[in-house]
């Protein structure tokens, strides 16, 4: 699964992409501020799955 580590922005100055850092408008840094932490959120998730999975069935 390597496109989530893959960084992305919304915004771009030219070819390249904005970091959160570098954009001065605090509504879309807001916006890249939020998906940086739901992309965060959902790196350890597949990996959690299927143990919570298994858990289940044993019950």
């Amino acid at each position: 699964m390597a496109f989530p580590r893959q960084p992305s922005s919304f915004f771009s100055e030219g070819d390249r992409p904005l970091r959160a850092e570098e954009v001065e408008d605090p509504f879309r840094h807001g916006i890249l501020t939020i998906a940086r932490a739901a992309g965060r959120a959902e790196l350890p998730w597949p990996r959690r799955t299927p143990d919570t999975l298994r858990a289940a069935n044993d019950d």
